[in-house]
């Protein structure tokens, strides 16, 4: 065995008859790499980390795009609609089918959520608004109008004596409580026709008769007065009261508002 250098750098040959191995001994030996080494060795290390780095950035981006693009994450899903048609009516006046910013149309044929039950609406093209007109608020004058009647705009009270018609009061306090109105629009058209259509399978009873209110002269235009189709405002609500206490009032009731034209407002004032 030779040995040549100096004892902290010494370099130690050792031969075994095929092929020399050379060992550091010192200080090489004991840190067993040089400091070139060490600084390679962190070099590939820092390189290492700041590839890992940039991939999780891009694999961050990528998350990000999908999250933005997924139905899943849009405020309005086809889970919020019970029918297909809903959905449809939504998803066409949000843009559809030009624009699915809530990812309803997934294969991109014009219809949205297509698995949900019907009633259902396949059709590209939004609901067109109507154009009627509606109803008017006040009727026409009827041809039934007395001549020389007069329309106020204020509101008449029609006057009765409580003492003399304590059922048809009954009557009147019972209905307002049941939520018809105070306020009546005088409409002597089809007034027959709307009384027919109430009392139809309202049994009559001896010595009663079935009073209605709202009266079937003050129903059929105005809120809360067009309840019923076939005639407008048939539906009013219907007390036994006694014969000749109802008949009583129903011509004092038509007297009173004889003066008055079609489309003036009165109401019942019991005194």
């Amino acid at each position: 065995m030779l040995v040549f250098g100096t004892p902290r750098t010494s370099h130690r040959i050792v031969v075994d008859g095929t092929n020399p191995v050379t060992r550091l001994t010192g200080i090489a030996a004991r840190t067993g790499r040089s400091p070139r080494a060490k600084a390679q060795q962190g070099m590939m290390i820092a390189m290492r980390a700041l590839a890992m780095a940039i991939l999780l950035a891009a694999a961050a981006g990528a998350c990000a795009a999908v999250l933005v693009a997924s139905p899943a994450g849009a405020a309005v899903n086809c889970s919020n609609f019970s029918t297909q048609a809903a959905a449809q009516e939504f998803f066409l006046a949000h843009g559809g089918p030009s624009a699915d910013p809530e990812g309803l149309d997934r294969d991109h044929n014009g219809v949205a959520c297509e698995s949900l039950p019907c009633p259902c609406n396949t059709s590209t093209t939004p609901t067109a608004t109507p154009t009627t007109s509606p109803p008017p608020t006040t009727p026409v004058a009827s041809a039934q109008d007395p001549a020389g009647c007069t329309a106020p705009k204020a509101v008449q009270n029609v006057s009765f004596s409580a003492t003399r018609y304590p059922k048809i009061r009954a009557h009147f306090l019972a209905a307002l409580r049941q939520g018809w109105p105070r306020t009546l629009v005088l409409n002597r058209a089809d007034a027959s026709e709307r009384r027919t259509r109430l009392l139809k399978g309202i049994r009559t009873k001896r010595g009663y008769d079935r009073d209605e209110y709202p009266p079937a002269v003050g129903r059929g235009v105005g809120k809360g007065l067009e309840k019923g189709r076939d005639p407008v405002g048939w539906k009013a609500d219907v007390a036994y009261v006694p014969s000749h206490e109802n008949r009583s009032h129903g011509s004092t009731l038509g007297t009173k508002l004889r003066r008055l034209c079609s489309g003036t407002k009165f109401r019942y004032v019991f005194y």
